[in-house]
């Protein structure tokens, strides 16, 4: 199904398809090959991450809307460049958690597009601070300050 419209139900849906468009999904119900192909990219990141629920295992790409790329890399150099190895793996910054995630959720969110991120849960006290203030310097929005339950999540609005 061609640009199919989501369904009202908050106040952020028209933002959202204004912002990344509406999705063509399959019969499956998921987005199709195509709308994949126009809206997310393989993200190399600056190390490989740990994936946070596997701690033997680690990711080289993952896929990321078009539109964060930029902004995304930004951060990931900043974290580079002010975190030692040592410290990143400490704090759990070198862990990946999600970025891309269609129908997470109870609502649609920008996890459905590839435009929001989640750290680790590893990530706290004030290095969570230092790292909401790098994310925000890059035109993320912080998703904590509103709602208690999402404390690392980041969307690019």
């Amino acid at each position: 199904m061609r640009f199919a419209s989501l369904a009202p139900v908050g106040s952020e849906i028209e933002e959202m398809e204004t912002l990344y468009g509406k999705f063509d999904l399959g019969l499956d119900g998921q987005p199709t090959l195509l709308w994949q192909g126009r809206n997310l990219r393989k993200w190399r990141m600056p190390e490989m991450m740990q994936l946070a629920f596997f701690p033997d295992m680690y990711v080289a790409k993952v896929l990321v809307n078009r539109r964060i790329f930029g902004p995304l890399e930004q951060v990931y150099g900043e974290i580079m460049a002010r975190w030692t190895r040592e410290a990143r793996e400490a704090h759990g910054l070198n862990q990946f958690v999600k970025c891309y995630c269609f129908g997470d959720g109870d609502r649609p969110n920008l996890f459905w597009y590839g435009a929001a991120w989640r750290l680790s849960p590893q990530v706290s006290g004030e290095t969570l601070g230092e790292v909401i203030k790098v994310f925000t310097r890059h035109g993320f929005t912080y998703r904590g300050d509103t709602e208690r339950r999402r404390l690392r999540d980041f969307e690019l609005w």
